[in-house]
């Protein structure tokens, strides 16, 4: 055996070995509940407000389409309560990645593994606060998790306590955002986490009987809450503050995002449906054709045909190894390690550059080591890529 294979086995075996412990790690690591899972409900939430305009025109039933159907099809019978299912089983799942990550904050980190300190059984000299370590990087990443995860929790009840009030489980609705609002708990609460409770304040003082208007109602609303949401919120306040014409332009927008959410749910319930009939169709089609026709067939064109490539298996192996989990597994990580590149501290739009970061520089090094390992058998035959 070459020296070249030796070293393609050495990494394609340090290749799996990582790639293995990576996928067995992100498996037991809590997993956070995204808000993008419940944009389909929101979706939902909003195409329940739309109505028909044709409803009410003064024009034959037969000359006006009837989306009445169609509309209780996409959203169903009762949107308000699927909506609210969808929201406690978020609630439920984030809570249940809340317990995970307090379980693991309790175990004893790596680094302190390593150094040997139990953190249950401090030592008699501690060293001064300044002195002291700080966090490891897997502690401050469970640390972050942690809080979003309470800030995700806070934003569901939120939104919770706006979907029980729409039911007329206004007592309910009150008791959840009172919960956001309990002063001993926003002593120690972040700013995003005392941003909510004031959110919650208004939205108590909203719906309470009799109501309570806060000077900072309406940019709270807009702040803190989104989609249907605050729009209800928004609609709450300006039926007590009696601004008609508020209303009615707020009224006027939400049909709007209403019609464009019922086109959007007719877009995701029917392209799959579509997409799938379509490739039954097509695989019938070929089938039958290659059974009728045969060597005519479309399935049968150039099947006696041979591509032969001037390079071997060695060299695909080496574009795959090296070209990808060397450099996605091994240099790139160390070159953002030796450029003190940590992204648990990074923005939002941080990470997404870093993310994009990557890929962009794992796609180049690929492409470079492709380049370099077929390099000697340029150029390619003229008709290389004809069928």
């Amino acid at each position: 055996m070459t020296i070249k294979r030796l070293i393609l086995v050495a990494l394609t075996i340090f290749a799996i070995a990582k790639v293995g412990l990576s996928l067995v790690e992100s498996w037991s690591q809590p997993q956070i509940q995204s808000r993008l899972e419940l944009y389909q409900t929101n979706l939902l939430l909003h195409a329940a407000e739309w109505q028909d305009k044709n409803a009410d025109a003064a024009t034959p039933q037969a000359s006006t389409p009837d989306l009445t159907t169609a509309r209780k099809a996409l959203i169903g019978d009762e949107p308000l309560k699927a909506a609210q299912k969808q929201y406690q089983e978020a609630r439920k799942s984030a809570q249940k990645t809340q317990a995970q990550i307090v379980e693991q904050l309790k175990k004893p980190s790596s680094q302190e593994l390593a150094t040997g300190t139990n953190p249950a059984k401090p030592q008699v000299q501690l060293p001064p606060v300044e002195d002291a370590p700080s966090p490891s990087g897997e502690q401050q990443q469970l640390q972050q998790s942690l809080s979003q995860v309470k800030q995700l929790i806070n934003e569901l009840d939120l939104r919770l306590g706006i979907l029980q009030a729409q039911q007329g489980q206004t007592n309910i609705a009150l008791q959840t955002w009172t919960k956001l609002t309990n002063q001993e708990a926003r002593d120690n609460q972040a700013a995003s986490d005392a941003s909510v409770a004031q959110t919650a304040e208004v939205l108590i003082g909203l719906w309470s009987n009799p109501p309570r208007l806060l000077p900072d109602a309406e940019p709270q609303i807009q702040k803190n809450l989104d989609s249907w949401f605050r729009y209800r919120a928004l609609a709450q306040l300006y039926k007590l503050q009696q601004r008609q014409d508020a209303l009615l332009s707020l009224q006027a927008k939400e049909q709007e995002i209403a019609e464009q959410a019922v086109f959007k749910l007719a877009l995701i319930g029917g392209i799959p449906g579509l997409g799938g009939l379509s490739g039954f169709i097509l695989l019938l089609f070929l089938i039958g054709q290659w059974l009728i026709q045969g060597k005519r067939s479309l399935l049968a064109t150039n099947s006696d045909e041979r591509w032969d490539t001037p390079w071997d298996w060695e060299i695909v192996w080496q574009v795959l190894i090296v070209g990808f989990f060397f450099v996605g597994q091994l240099l790139l990580p160390l070159l953002f390690g030796l450029l003190g590149l940590n992204p648990i501290n990074f923005t939002v739009r941080m990470k997404a550059f870093y993310v994009l970061a990557s890929y962009i520089l794992l796609a180049s090094g690929g492409l470079l080591v492709m380049y370099l390992s077929i390099k000697p058998f340029l150029p390619l035959p003229k008709d290389w890529f004809r069928f």
